[in-house]
């Protein structure tokens, strides 16, 4: 009983994403409404734990500091480093709001700043990320890959014009990870200073999430992987489902698409024979993902949580060294 009322302790205090003032995107990834955030608590209880005592969890998001705030932070010399968030509005199956990669992103950003505190700024998330893939579900939000990769370096050159020489831009969406990966030249050239890419499963890989991750060949997509992480952080997120609900929908993702879906999913380069998608086994996939979900727990999605966070924490702290020392990122 004690191990578990730790960790419910250890998760309310991790999270800690608030809406603000900035509107609909965030208050998604909060889960929090925005006018709950307007007046600070005074208890220690709504306060995290920091290397430099307790403060609140609000004063590493940008958006919830004042100008005032973030200048002095700036003035004090403090200030060493950002991490961007990336993710995606898209389905995730029938249990999970679509909401995931956004708020999983954000509260691993927003811990590991925390553990740094008060070096590190969280700044706002990408809420929309590179999804075409994913348009055939309904819900799925996508952004062509320039206008998001032109999103994620006017975000960078703003960061670097107030004061940041070091970022981290940490990915929670799958289809985002190599079109990041691919343009970081650019935005190390371009801005000139450290930056770096990785998206937080790489913290929390199969090697590490075998040992205690039940099914047998794991799907990220919807399954118990990140439905356990939303068990964890995020269970007011989570819907019940049954697999004869599921069965009983009739889902059908593999044809009878719009010309505009088609379209979209072209861009992927997704290729049609007869009006059905050309690839293989889309609606078993989606099937499968569902049926793993029920194996998700909240142990394991805390498990996945804290050692992404301890990654991303590590990361930023080696990429300030770096720039401190006068030294290029990733040091050769």
């Amino acid at each position: 009983m004690q191990n578990q009322d730790h960790r419910r302790g250890f998760f309310k205090r991790v999270k800690l994403m608030a809406a603000g003032a900035m509107g609909a995107p965030l208050a998604l990834a909060s889960g929090v409404p925005a006018q709950e955030t307007r007046s600070l608590p005074s208890a220690r209880g709504s306060l995290a734990k920091t290397p430099n005592g307790f403060v609140h969890p609000h004063r590493v998001l940008l958006w919830e500091n004042t100008r005032k705030e973030y200048r002095e932070l700036q003035e004090s010399g403090q200030l060493k480093a950002a991490i961007l968030p990336t993710g995606s509005i898209e389905q995730h199956n029938e249990h999970m709001a679509m909401v995931a990669d956004v708020a999983i992103a954000t509260l691993i950003s927003q811990k590991a700043a925390l553990d740094l505190y008060p070096h590190v700024i969280v700044a706002p998330p990408s809420p929309c990320g590179y999804a075409p893939y994913h348009m055939a579900r309904p819900g799925t939000l996508t952004l062509r890959k320039e206008t998001f990769l032109a999103y994620i370096l006017d975000v960078m050159s703003c960061l670097k014009a107030h004061g940041v020489r070091t970022i981290m831009i940490l990915n929670g969406h799958g289809g985002n990870h190599h079109p990041i990966q691919e343009a970081l030249p650019k935005f190390r050239s371009e801005l000139g200073i450290n930056i770096d890419a990785d998206s937080y499963w790489t913290g929390a890989n199969r090697e590490y999430t075998s040992q205690f991750m039940r099914a047998k060949q794991p799907t990220s997509h919807a399954g118990e992987f990140e439905t356990s992480i939303y068990a964890a952080a995020f269970p007011e997120r989570l819907r019940p489902f049954t697999m004869a609900d599921y069965d009983h929908a009739h889902l059908n993702y593999e044809s009878g698409f719009s010309p505009e879906i088609q379209e979209f999913l072209r861009r992927d380069g997704r290729t049609f024979k007869n009006g059905r998608i050309d690839a293989r086994g889309e609606n078993k996939r989606d099937r499968r993902r569902q049926e793993e979900a029920l194996l998700a727990r909240p142990e394991t999605g805390e498990k996945i949580l804290s050692k992404a966070i301890e990654f991303v924490a590590d990361r930023v702290k080696q990429m300030i060294a770096a720039t401190e020392a006068g030294k290029s990122w990733p040091v050769s």
